[in-house]
C-alpha cells in the first residue's frame, strides 16, 4: 500500500513539474557521456526515481501501482520503472 501511494505522489508530482519546466527540459544540453548510466526518454510516461537490479522486482512494484506501467531494461543492465502520464 505504501509503494501504491509513493508511486501515485511520485507520479502527480511529476506531472505538475513537466508543466512549468517543459519549455526549460526541451531547451537543456544532451548529456556528455561522462559514463553515467543512460536515461532513456519514453513520450507520455513518467520514470519513477531509482532503478531495480531485476526484471522481476520492476514488475513488482509496477504491479503494486494503481496505474498503467512498465519496466524498461537500461544499458547498465538495471530497470527502469515507468508509469503512464
Amino acid at each position: 500500500m505504501r509503494t501504491r501511494i509513493w508511486l501515485t505522489s511520485a507520479a502527480m508530482g511529476a506531472v505538475m513539474l513537466v508543466g512549468g519546466v517543459a519549455a526549460t527540459a526541451q531547451a537543456a544540453p544532451a548529456p556528455s557521456g561522462t559514463g553515467a548510466a543512460s536515461t532513456t526518454v519514453i513520450p507520455g510516461w513518467i520514470p519513477v526515481p531509482g532503478t531495480y537490479p531485476s526484471l522481476r522486482a520492476c514488475q513488482a512494484d509496477g504491479e503494486n501501482s494503481a496505474q498503467t506501467w512498465k519496466c524498461v531494461r537500461q544499458s547498465n543492465g538495471r530497470y527502469k520503472l515507468y508509469v503512464m502520464n
